[in-house]
Order: C-alpha cells, then sequence, then structure tokens
C-alpha cells in the first residue's frame, strides 16, 4: 500500500508508520489594539478603554472592563489593515456564554453590512459569524483580512470585556530593498505598496487576503517584481512557481487560463535572471519545454493568437483584451528563448512564435493595459504609444498592470508624467482611507464617494460596496490585493533604470533618471548586496558591491560610480 501523507493544519501525518511530521509555522502573531471606537450603541460603559494596551491575559481581578447590558453594538478601528484574527478576552458571560456576532471588514460599511448585501460574504475564509464568548475566556476567531470589526450584542446581554484584538499574522520581512524622495506624498504611496505586498506574502503569495488566499500565479508577475525589487529573491516566489507547476500536469494550464501559464514562463524567467538559480531552472527543464510548446499551439500561421484566457480585470471581454494576451505570448516567447539557452534546447519552438508575431501591428483603442503590454514586450515604441497612455492621466488606470503602464510611459521619455499618473492613481485611494492598495480602482469611482474608514453619509455612494465588476463586485472587492504593488518597482526598478544583464545580477545596467524628484535614495537588493543610487543637485551616485558590474551608458556624464 502507498504511503500517504496527510496535512492536518501544519502537521503532517504519516499514516504507514503513524509518525507525526511537524511543519513549523515560523509566522508571527501580535495583538493589535483599536485606535478607535467607530460606533456604538446600547449599554456600554467603558469602551473607549479598548484602546489602551492591556497584558493578554484573562483573571478573576481586573481592575478595567468594559460592561454590556442588554441589546447592544460596538465598531472598532485598528487602523491599518491586517491579516489574522480577532481575539476577545472575557471576564463575565451571564449564563455562562453569550453567543454575539462578530463582523470583520476592509471598510467600515463592509463590516456593517449583512451577509448578502452588495456583495458582502464569507468567501473561501469566515468573517461574518456567530461566536460563543465563554466567561474567563480567551478566545480567538477567523483569518481573514481586515481592519475594522463590529460586535453585535443581544438582547438579554450581561459581560464583562476585558480586551479585543486583531491578530495580526504575518512573516518576519525585512526588506533591503527601499525609496525614499523628497517628495513625501510619493514615499506614502512606495510604504504602502510594499506593505501590501508584505501581507500577501504568506508560505506561498496570495492573491488577496480577505478572499483570493489562493496561488494565482497570472497575478504574480508584480508581485514577483516588487519581492525582487525589496528582498531580491524569497522562498515564497518558488514555492508558488513550484506549487502551481506541480498542481498543472501538462496539457492543462495554470489555473485553468492559458495566460497564467504564459506568466509562469515569465516569472521563473525574469526571477532567474536576477538571482541567478540555473539548478532550479534544470529542474523544470521539461515542463519548460512542454508548456512552450503549448503556448505554440496557441498562435495561427498567420500570427493570430487563440487564447481567450483573462489577461485583466479592466479589460476583460472588450476588443482590446486580445491585443494584450498577443503581447503577453511574445514576451514569454522571448523569456522561454532566454531559459532553453540556458538549459541547451533548440530554440525554434520560441523563435517560430517570435517570427510570427514580431510585425503585429493592432492598436488598443480603449485599454491601456494592453497598449503598455505591447511596450512592454517589445512590439511597439513606446513613444507611439506615450499619447494613448498618457491621455486623461490616470483614467483608465488599472491596480494590476500599473507596473507595465507607468514604466511605458517613462519608457517614452516622460519618466515625470509616470509618476505624476501614480500619484493621481494611487493618491486617491490614500484620500479614501486606504492603508493597502485594491484590488481594482477606477477614477471614475472618485467623486462623491466615501471614505472607507467613516460611516456612508445620506448624500454619499460607497467607494466599497457600491462598485466593482465580475469577481470583485461591491464588499467582494478586496482592498488588499498584491498585485497592486507596482508602485515598488517603478520607483526602484524604472526610476533607478536597474536592470539584469547576466544572470546574478553580475552585470547590471544603470540608467537612472530623476523623474520630476530633487532629490531621492534608491536601494536595490541583488545576490552581492545593495546598490545604492542617490540624486542630488541634478546628480546621480552609484555605490555597487563587488561582484557587481554597473553597465552605465557612456553618454551619462551625470553618473558617478563609487565601490563599496
Amino acid at each position: 500500500m502507498p504511503r500517504l501523507n496527510i496535512f492536518v493544519g501544519t502537521r503532517v501525518v504519516d499514516e504507514k508508520q503513524g509518525e507525526e511530521k511537524k511543519v513549523k509555522d515560523t509566522r508571527i502573531r501580535e495583538d493589535v489594539f483599536p485606535v478607535r471606537v467607530v460606533a456604538q450603541s446600547g449599554a456600554i460603559e467603558g469602551a473607549e478603554s479598548l484602546v489602551e494596551p492591556v497584558d493578554m491575559q484573562i483573571g478573576t481581578s481586573e481592575t478595567r472592563l468594559v460592561k454590556i447590558s442588554g441589546k447592544a453594538h460596538l465598531v472598532l478601528d485598528f487602523g491599518k489593515e491586517y491579516n489574522g484574527g480577532v481575539r476577545v478576552l472575557t471576564h463575565h458571560a451571564g449564563g455562562g456564554s453569550v453567543k454575539v456576532r462578530i463582523r470583520c471588514g476592509e471598510s467600515v460599511a463592509e463590516c456593517c453590512a449583512e451577509l448578502g448585501e452588495r456583495g458582502a460574504g464569507n468567501h473561501h475564509t469566515l468573517r461574518d459569524a456567530f461566536v460563543e464568548l465563554p466567561m474567563l475566556s480567551d478566545m480567538t476567531f477567523f483569518e481573514t483580512g481586515f481592519r475594522f470589526v463590529r460586535m453585535d450584542f443581544p438582547e438579554g446581554t450581561d459581560m464583562l470585556l476585558k480586551a479585543v484584538t486583531a491578530v495580526y499574522v504575518h512573516r518576519d520581512l525585512k526588506p533591503m530593498g527601499s525609496f525614499k524622495c523628497n517628495d513625501e506624498r510619493v514615499n506614502e504611496i512606495f510604504d504602502i505598496a510594499a506593505r501590501t505586498l508584505m501581507l500577501n506574502m504568506q508560505r506561498y503569495i496570495w492573491d488577496g487576503i480577505k478572499r483570493d488566499r489562493l496561488v494565482w500565479v497570472g497575478d504574480m508577475h508584480p508581485e514577483t517584481m516588487g519581492i525582487i525589487s525589496l528582498f531580491g529573491s524569497d522562498e515564497s516566489v518558488l514555492e508558488s512557481l513550484e506549487y502551481s507547476r506541480a498542481h498543472t500536469p501538462l496539457p492543462e494550464w495554470m489555473n485553468g487560463i492559458e495566460n497564467y501559464s504564459m506568466w509562469w514562463v515569465i516569472i521563473l524567467a525574469d526571477y532567474y535572471r536576477h538571482n541567478g538559480d540555473a539548478e532550479y531552472i534544470k529542474s523544470q527543464r521539461d515542463y519548460i519545454y512542454g508548456v512552450m510548446k503549448q503556448i505554440g499551439s496557441l498562435v495561427s500561421a498567420e500570427g493570430k493568437v487563440t487564447a481567450s484566457g483573462l489577461f485583466d480585470w479592466p479589460s476583460h471581454e472588450k476588443p482590446d483584451e486580445i491585443i494584450g494576451t498577443t503581447a503577453l505570448v511574445y514576451l514569454a516567447a522571448q523569456k522561454g528563448k532566454e531559459l532553453f539557452a540556458l538549459l541547451g534546447l533548440d530554440t525554434a519552438v520560441c523563435d517560430e512564435i517570435i517570427g510570427k508575431l514580431e510585425g503585429y501591428a493592432d492598436k488598443a483603442a480603449e485599454c491601456k493595459q494592453c497598449e503598455a503590454m505591447k511596450v512592454f514586450a517589445g512590439l511597439e515604441k513606446p513613444e507611439d504609444a506615450y499619447a494613448f497612455l498618457s491621455n486623461g492621466n490616470s483614467r483608465g488606470m488599472s491596480t494590476f498592470m500599473s507596473y507595465y503602464i507607468l514604466s511605458a510611459v517613462a519608457a517614452a521619455g516622460k519618466p515625470e508624467k509616470a509618476v505624476e499618473i501614480m500619484k493621481e492613481y494611487y493618491g486617491a485611494m490614500l484620500d479614501k482611507g486606504a492603508t493597502s492598495f485594491w484590488e481594482n480602482f477606477d477614477m471614475d469611482w472618485v467623486e462623491g464617494t466615501s471614505r472607507i474608514d467613516e460611516p456612508v453619509k445620506p448624500d454619499e455612494k460607497d467607494v466599497h460596496g457600491d462598485f466593482g465588476d465580475y469577481c470583485y463586485v461591491g464588499f467582494r472587492h478586496s482592498l488588499c490585493h498584491g498585485w497592486s504593488c507596482g508602485p515598488v518597482p517603478f520607483l526602484i526598478k524604472t526610476v533607478g533604470g536597474i536592470e539584469p544583464l547576466e544572470a546574478g545580477c553580475k552585470t547590471l545596467a544603470i540608467n537612472p533618471v530623476s523623474a520630476g524628484f530633487n532629490a531621492y535614495e534608491i536601494k536595490y537588493p541583488t545576490p552581492f548586496g545593495t546598490v545604492d543610487i542617490s540624486l542630488e543637485n541634478g546628480l546621480f551616485t552609484v555605490a555597487y558591491p563587488a561582484g557587481v558590474k554597473p553597465a552605465v551608458p557612456s553618454h551619462r556624464k551625470d553618473v558617478k560610480l563609487k565601490k563599496k
């Protein structure tokens, strides 16, 4: 009889030998106290004391308690979005225990919504349920993404609470890469984009912490570029790539979508270009060859791509979508060719795709992300796409495709315009109370809408509950989505002009731009240490570690190299 490994929580049980094999969960669990009471009703005494930290141990003698008598409700704000659960310390519960409804939300409106109301629900993870709070108890509930918690107490409640905290579950991540400039708005955007990414860097790279705690490999490229920019490498990238491959035997497509297998090839090549891990690439040899053959089968002799998969939600099912997908096929073929060369494979499969598509000239009429991907893949000159991409500034932006749109605008020689667009788009989310960036955001949602950290006023629309499309309608919309981290690689890699020319960053192109900033400091992690780029008084200084060969264009007299 074959051995069968069963995963139970963080344990692996081997049925044949009856052995228990422990898998250590190294994530940190921290108690975060509320920063304010948003709202309350009924007979609640001392609710404001919940914002003051206490020792998280329940005891028979407590000096500071919140008293609830009868039907009541309480809404707490923890200040930022967190991944984790809700912990409640109950001192007294009349009758032995009280059944309380607890709702978590990424916005005040979501945590106050009923199940089924404008998309509110327990999608993939519980965030709304009735729980028992026994006397003298320390209980933790849920595992989701949230900032706000609402507690509803029934008629006849007689209880005393000591504390309600958010249990913040996260890895001990310490970025080596960074961006800091003279524009505080940009610094705030960078920091929140980085925080959004790190909230989704669990053992695997998640799509979002509230709803889609899944490995969607097609969503991972901006996250991977962000991880490269902040950490250089991280185990979550290879874990996610390996998971996707292991669960997708050919001829299946990853996550059931053709484009996602293309992204797998692109991520693998870009990650290798940065860290130089040739052994891992070699271990994927047969799969790489097989998936590139499958991708080739999607391209007709006339250069028409027949893939019907998702490119990006805002462009989905629109005529422009095939333009973005065609550019993605072309990019995957180029990246596949790099991997084939490393593996000693005949590159004919990739060359055939490239040959069929290199003259592709269709232009997007509506969707900026599709035109930007043509630029990113090398199918269109950035200056030919600039007018379309910059029209209306941030109108037509997409959180998932922000890195590509911003980079394409900058490549047209307009990096300051790209920064302007980024500030307008991501700044609008900040102005609505965002502490992490969203699954999608449309500038049409700005006027006349609420902030997510306040109750919706009668004359306002709900920026969270009243918008969205496809899988992100209303409160189902994720307000912490890893793919929205585009400002991180844009500000570090694109503004820094950084691109590995040799695997493992042994040769590194460095061609920084001021992008409208008076001063900035960039740190880019390599396997040899960080490359530090500073701008001051119109001059750039590049400090690089031993092992890295910087390649700066010969005409750049304003760039000074300094070996560490």
